[in-house]
């Protein structure tokens, strides 16, 4: 009977995990444009696909008496577009790269059938217009190709934010304090001493800390005690770190301040993973000057951080090239030692005794 339970909500998780998080539509990618001839009259009844490069899904629009078509909830990352309508020849655009929550504006001209023997038209990032002028948000985004490139130690994907403008660090941070635990008296567990409020790690164009909204997918991810994020993800799961920093646009809401969200990755069309190993040793580090002018050696020091990652499609009947999985894992073992200075008196003072 409990293994039977145990199936049931193993089920129910799956299902509902492939149902769509409405939660996520602020971080839907928006693809639109006129379908035009060579003298820039619009093409009405134009058939017009979007494929998505990573999953292999596409989706087909058709443009209306104005020569426009529109994409709404895609999801963000690589796309070719093909266009094609009757008397014109068919044309299909190389890559195109998309973040979250990004308005594409992008034209598609048709050549007349026959006229040219070329139907591959060259799309680049310049195609595209710089400015976003359908949306009022100010910010950046730390791309996939970013996290895995720039060095971060922590392995915090939301340190990423301090590349990006408008980012600094709190002012009260606390965030490189020791995490020290209490034991009140005739207690046995160890329970955390309260945190401060100023615990909060970034500050977004001068706002606070308590300020900002932290959300994973589009879905909550804030501590309701600290100024933090309540859970933190692999970074090896992590596709793209947007800042948002500003609060104009009443679709974000909830917060005063900025806005950060995770996105995280998901399958594709075929099986990949990786599995890695992050090493730290006081062996490779250097000692401090103030040990080396005490004639201390480095504190022991020692961290394994082993894991692995792996995603691809669900190949069972119905769910073939529509469902994709994604699993990642990872274990930290820090063993670390902290020195403390301190004054001990040596000689007791007669004035107190």
């Amino acid at each position: 009977m409990r293994i039977l339970s145990h199936g049931l909500v193993f089920s129910l998780l799956f299902f509902s995990a492939s149902l769509p998080l409405f939660s996520q539509d602020l971080d839907d990618v928006t693809i639109a444009g006129k379908v035009i001839d060579p003298n820039n009259m619009p093409i009405a009844g134009a058939s017009v696909t979007a494929t998505h490069i990573e999953s292999g899904t596409g989706r087909t629009v058709t443009s209306n008496e104005e020569g426009r078509y529109r994409f709404i909830e895609l999801k963000p990352g690589v796309y070719k577009l093909n266009a094609s309508a009757p008397g014109f020849g068919p044309i299909e655009t190389a890559d195109l790269s998309t973040a979250s929550g990004q308005n594409v504006q992008l034209d598609l001209p048709l050549a007349p059938a026959g006229v040219s023997a070329s139907t591959t038209v060259t799309v680049s990032d310049a195609n595209v217009p710089i400015v976003d002028i359908t949306r009022t948000i100010v910010g950046g985004t730390v791309t996939q190709r970013e996290i895995e490139e720039l060095p971060n130690n922590t392995r915090n994907a939301l340190d990423l934010v301090f590349t990006l403008g408008g980012v600094a660090e709190e002012a009260l941070s606390v965030r490189d304090a020791a995490e020290d635990r209490a034991r009140p008296s005739g207690d046995s567990n160890n329970d955390p001493r309260p945190a401060p409020l100023e615990s909060g790690i970034f500050s977004l164009s001068g706002g606070t800390a308590y300020s900002n909204n932290i959300t994973i997918d589009g879905l909550d991810n804030n501590d309701d005690r600290l100024a933090q994020d309540r859970f933190q993800p692999s970074i090896d799961s992590v596709a793209e770190v947007q800042v948002i920093t500003n609060q104009f646009s009443a679709e974000y809401g909830r917060a005063s301040g900025g806005r950060v969200n995770l996105r995280t990755r998901g399958g594709t069309n075929g099986f990949r993973g990786r599995a890695f190993l992050y090493f730290r040793d006081d062996d490779l580090n250097a000692n401090t000057y103030n040990n080396n002018r005490r004639g201390l050696s480095r504190l022991p020091f020692t961290e394994y951080t082993p894991g692995f990652t792996f995603g691809g499609p669900v190949p069972a009947g119905y769910f073939k090239a529509r469902t994709f999985f994604f699993t990642s894992y990872e274990n930290s073992e820090l063993k670390d030692t902290t020195l403390i200075d301190t004054v001990v008196p040596v000689q007791s003072n007669s004035n107190f005794s």
